[in-house]
């Protein structure tokens, strides 16, 4: 896409008064990096805020080239993120895993996402269980910098959304403690307040629409409702 018609499409995004942030979902830094360029840097500065999401997966796809293009990018104040895909005999290793997220960190792009392998046509043979992304999560957590940890997701099939899975860290709850572990496996009584009072509900955002929960269990934590039940929607095939 020529520097034009991409500033074709960002002055009409930036014309929706809602519209607040731009992302721009890119392999070109990775793939392209001399597709990065001081006029392109100079044309999206006119459409602040602007951030980039990229998909490096594996250490060695950071080269010079594609350091050089990141630098570009975050030297001209666009914050950068990656999201990785977890594909089995590439990255699925948490050794492999930390060695990128960490070289992210040094070329100023956050490791955001690790999905896990979509059920698409054609690439079965890179997915991995759901258990190798939690043994993944479960040697970073703690083993490196909290900046180099991304969020393991699934994104679910019929347009479902992402999905966070993680290592359990609650071992166990009552009204008045916690029993946590941390990565080390040590185990410790976390006792909660004795008082429930919260800003939520006194304060000027609680007051505003965009801020309000509409959809899914955020609602029933804020409406008079005691059930949820999706009305028109379907994911994937009905079950018989």
């Amino acid at each position: 896409m020529t520097d034009a018609k991409l500033e074709q499409i960002l002055k009409k995004l930036r014309s929706i008064p809602h519209v607040e942030i731009i992302r721009i979902g890119t392999r070109a830094p990775v793939v392209l990096p001399m597709r990065i360029t001081s006029g392109l840097i100079k044309m999206l500065k006119k459409y602040q805020p602007v951030y980039i999401a990229t998909h490096f997966n594996h250490a060695r796809e950071i080269t010079p080239k594609s350091k050089k293009a990141c630098a570009m990018l975050a030297d001209g104040g666009f914050p950068i993120v990656n999201q990785t895909v977890l594909l089995r005999q590439v990255n699925d290793c948490p050794h492999v895993m930390k060695e990128l997220c960490q070289k992210l960190l040094a070329i100023r792009v956050m490791p955001y996402y690790i999905y896990q392998c979509d059920l698409s046509q054609g690439i079965f043979h890179f997915r991995t269980s759901l258990g190798r992304g939690i043994q993944v999560l479960e040697a970073l957590r703690g083993h490196t910098s909290g900046l180099a940890v991304p969020t393991f997701v699934v994104d679910l099939p019929g347009g479902g959304g992402k999905v966070p899975l993680m290592p359990t860290y609650i071992l166990a709850r009552s009204d008045d403690r916690a029993v946590l572990r941390n990565y080390e496996g040590a185990i410790t009584v976390y006792m909660e307040p004795h008082r429930w009072d919260s800003i939520c509900g006194h304060d000027p955002a609680c007051s505003q629409e965009k801020y309000k929960s509409k959809k899914g269990p955020g609602m029933l934590m804020t409406k008079p409702h005691t059930v949820l039940e999706p009305r028109k929607r379907r994911i994937g095939p009905k079950l018989v």
